[in-house]
């Protein structure tokens, strides 16, 4: 099991363990979110200088929310998604601002963020079991890019060359907001479709074999979530 799975579980037990020592309106909740993150902006861009050629990803998630009143909160929210990499449109994209290859084979990892944030919650009462949550949160952002393997065939000698390219890891600060809707299907349960956006600007270090240089990023996400809350 690794840390961050480990991070998970423990952040929904810890939330399940405070209902025994406090009496609370059952707003507080603990949950987990399962669904789909959409890269936009420049992580998700085909531009070949500047674009990340992100693919639609999945989100895992869990949240901690104590509510110091009947409407205002303080959580914590943990999420790990992944994105694939379009390595078919970066290939014809390489070939054609590289003259100097033929041709080009790419096996490319995919993009690995994780989120770690902390805030404050607002909920809106929409009838007797209907509800939304807003939330506002800033912490850390942890993004890495993938690890690739090119094989190119240059256009002179008609040589096959191959080499690697090591993904960067940089955590920086970053921001997210979201809003749920969600149902209450028992006392202390409930079922939702949140939604959340986050941005951050990581920037990403590599070596060439000759230098250092730094590539900047600007990674806007949005996930469209399903999932269910244990409400105390």
């Amino acid at each position: 099991m690794t840390i961050t799975s480990k991070t998970l579980i423990i952040l929904i037990i810890s939330g399940l363990s405070l209902q025994y020592g406090f009496t609370q309106n059952h707003n507080s909740f603990a949950g987990i979110r399962i669904g789909y993150a959409l890269p936009m902006g420049q992580f998700a861009s085909h531009d070949f200088e500047t674009g990340g050629y992100a693919l639609l990803g999945k989100s895992i998630g869990a949240e901690l929310a104590w509510f110091i009143t009947s409407k205002i909160g303080f959580g914590a929210d943990i999420s790990v998604s992944s994105y694939g990499f379009a390595s078919g449109y970066y290939r014809d994209d390489y070939i054609e601002n590289e003259p100097s290859y033929k041709t080009m084979d790419l096996l490319s990892g995919p993009y690995k963020v994780q989120t770690y944030m902390g805030g404050a919650y607002y909920k809106v009462n929409l009838g007797k079991k209907f509800f939304s949550t807003f939330k506002l949160m800033g912490g850390i952002y942890s993004a890495r890019t993938p690890d690739q393997f090119y094989g190119v065939v240059d256009n002179l000698f008609e040589r096959e060359n191959y080499f690697w390219k090591t993904g960067s890891l940089d955590r920086t600060f970053g921001f997210l907001s979201g809003a749920s809707f969600e149902y209450h299907i028992y006392e202390h349960v409930s079922l939702l479709l949140q939604a959340d956006f986050s941005y951050a600007e990581p920037a990403f270090v590599y070596d060439n074999g000759q230098e250092l240089y730094t590539e900047n990023m600007k990674m806007p996400i949005l996930k469209l979530l399903p999932g269910i809350n244990i409400r105390f």
